[in-house]
């Protein structure tokens, strides 16, 4: 696959294989993807986050995220679509934000036989559409497609919502919620205290729940290995000084950012730069 359509999309995008160009480092998603593993099984790593997948496994982020596969079995294959974030959001205006919160904290679903062959009939006809060569009706049918299986995913949620709603406990639920709001802003706000404000809990409860469900880690060592993940990327591009990515990351020099990046990783900012040259 060409990476470089991961940050500069402009139609929907059909692929597939065993992600391989997912293996050498964290790579940036500048778009939303949706996908299936059809065989074998994988673990993907989106910064503090990690994702088994498996037959019948589908994975989903509709405004982008950072991704490595950590480890896959041999036989590992998926299918996946991309889309760009413009076509989403013109998708998506007419539809309940509720629906999205559920899919954003819960990206992951494993599907059942029959969902699966459902949902794989959606892929089947991204394949068909969104490998051809463009047409004067590509906008037109990357829009119809892209909302029409919106409606037909979200016309099943409320029932899996339901369930998934009476199946955890409200320290769970609360805990899907910090990890997806890490995922989505850790790279500017690293203060617990921001994260426990948005979800009107105190910051020691917050401790409470994450050292239940991450096997001890605390909400501080959740957020700086998301940051560090979000740091890896940025030090990818070399168009990219130290200093702005300090910048952009909220840190007050640069310096700064060089003592938190060797505190987490064991190496200095350039260091790993020197390192993922080639």
């Amino acid at each position: 696959m060409d990476i470089s359509l991961l940050s500069s999309l402009t139609a929907i995008h059909y692929d597939e294989g065993n992600l391989a160009f997912l293996k050498a480092s964290l790579l940036h998603f500048d778009c939303g993807i949706q996908l299936q593993c059809t065989s074998g099984e994988g673990i993907l790593s989106t910064g503090a986050q990690q994702f088994h997948l498996h037959k019948m496994s589908e994975l989903i982020f509709w405004e982008g995220s950072i991704m490595q596969l950590i480890e896959a079995s041999d036989d590992f294959h998926v299918r996946f679509l991309l889309y760009p974030k413009k076509l989403f959001l013109q998708a998506a205006i007419s539809l309940d934000t509720t629906y999205f919160n559920y899919m954003r904290e819960f990206p992951q679903y494993n599907h059942e036989e029959e969902s699966w062959k459902n949902i794989s009939l959606w892929m089947n006809m991204g394949q068909l559409l969104f490998t051809q060569p463009p047409s004067a009706f590509s906008e037109r049918l990357e829009l119809n497609f892209l909302q029409g299986m919106l409606m037909w995913i979200f016309s099943s949620i409320p029932d899996t919502y339901v369930s998934v709603a009476e199946s955890y406990t409200r320290k769970q639920l609360l805990f899907h919620k910090f990890m997806h709001l890490i995922h989505e802003h850790a790279a500017q706000m690293h203060q617990v205290s921001f994260y426990a404000g948005q979800l009107c809990i105190s910051p020691r409860y917050l401790h409470e729940i994450t050292e239940t469900y991450s096997n001890g880690k605390t909400p501080k060592a959740l957020i700086d290995e998301q940051l560090t993940a979000e740091l890896k990327v940025l030090l990818n591009n070399p168009a990219l000084s130290i200093a702005e990515i300090a910048s952009l990351c909220q840190f007050p020099d640069s310096s700064y950012l060089s003592r938190f990046f060797k505190k987490n990783t064991g190496i200095s900012p350039k260091e790993y730069r020197t390192q993922k040259q080639p």
